[in-house]
């Protein structure tokens, strides 16, 4: 079976081509079930990756005395599994028609073939796991996959909910992205030994910081595409339907004079009209929200900044930078 070619994302990173493959290789070998619905819905998922979260784990590794190797291979690989698996059965959870600007699994191939194929991939995860050999990095993808669930539950927990504090809102994006941000780096300095505690210190905290920046960005531009229908991938105000209440909706309910009216339309839930949810958009966009959130990931950008130049190379500060850019500034 044909391996996917990388995105186009990594033209600007050449020494990442050949690990990258490999990480497509690894990825295509280890999922293949034989069962060819499960099997196609799996691939077209995988074809629609930018691999993000391995690249992340390549680049790490450069911080070890063996970058690039067949450990950070398999780590990236699963690393990346565990990122389809949790984006499929995701999915399943909000009823999401889209993914990637395309038709998710569980939409076109119906719930029961999304469930077994997001399982599949956790076996897939394992299995490389098992083949990278690493207690250490077994630890990390447990308490990852625990810091994960979490933020599942604290979202649960949060639907619907407009008395949502900012700081546990914080709490739950930290579990749903930012634990796979943290995972994939801190595979990168586990694929070899590093004694160096100050980087044990800094690179989990450039992976969640990193995690946090790109899901409130990504929640501001959501936002913004109530209005101006971006193509990011996924159906106009579906979170506010499904009342998952982000930062812009947050910080608007703390003002008092629009409060009660945002609170009226919230309430419709997934009743809620598109011509209300125009509405909802004017409120917050008239408010003071979203110079909020504008001013939060300037906070949160310089202080990642200032993480990354805490790095000891200034060739992987330079990747680093560009990489966290392109991503930051959805150049891709």
């Amino acid at each position: 079976m044909a391996t996917p070619s990388l995105p186009t994302i990594w033209d600007s990173f050449p020494e990442l081509n050949e690990p990258l493959q490999a990480v497509l290789t690894k990825m295509s070998n280890s999922w293949q079930i034989g069962f060819s619905e499960i099997d196609n819905a799996i691939r077209s998922q995988l074809n629609a990756g930018k691999l993000v979260r391995p690249a992340l784990t390549l680049l790490f590794s450069e911080l070890t005395a063996q970058p690039y190797n067949k450990k950070a291979i398999a780590l990236g690989a699963s690393v990346e599994l565990l990122h389809l698996a949790t984006l499929i059965h995701d999915d399943i959870i909000d009823e999401s028609k889209l993914r990637r600007g395309f038709e998710s699994i569980q939409s076109q191939f119906g719930k029961d073939t999304a469930v077994y194929a997001g399982d599949y991939l956790l076996t897939g995860m394992f299995s490389l796991l098992s083949e990278a050999d690493d207690t250490g990095a077994d630890k990390l993808a447990l308490s990852a996959l625990q810091d994960i669930l979490l933020g599942e539950l604290t979202q649960k927990q949060n639907r619907y909910h407009t008395d949502v504090t900012f700081p546990s809102y914080i709490s739950q994006i930290s579990g749903k992205t930012a634990a796979l941000f943290k995972l994939s780096v801190m595979f990168g300095i586990s694929s070899d030994r590093i004694n160096d505690p100050k980087l044990k210190q800094i690179v989990p905290q450039i992976g969640e910081t990193l995690g946090i920046v790109f899901q409130l960005l990504d929640d501001y531009l959501d936002f913004e595409a109530l209005s101006k229908n971006l193509a990011l991938g996924k159906p106009i105000g579906q979170d506010i339907r499904n009342g998952i209440y982000t930062a812009p909706i947050l910080f608007a309910l703390e003002e008092v004079t629009i409060h009660d009216e945002l609170i009226s339309l919230l309430e419709l839930r997934d009743e809620i009209s598109d011509d209300q949810l125009n509405r909802v958009h004017t409120i917050v966009d008239e408010s003071s929200a979203m110079t909020r959130l504008n001013s939060l990931l300037v906070k949160y950008n310089d202080e990642l900044n200032l993480l990354i130049d805490q790095l000891p190379q200034q060739n992987i500060k330079t990747q680093i930078e560009q990489l966290s850019n392109i991503l930051l500034n959805r150049q891709y």
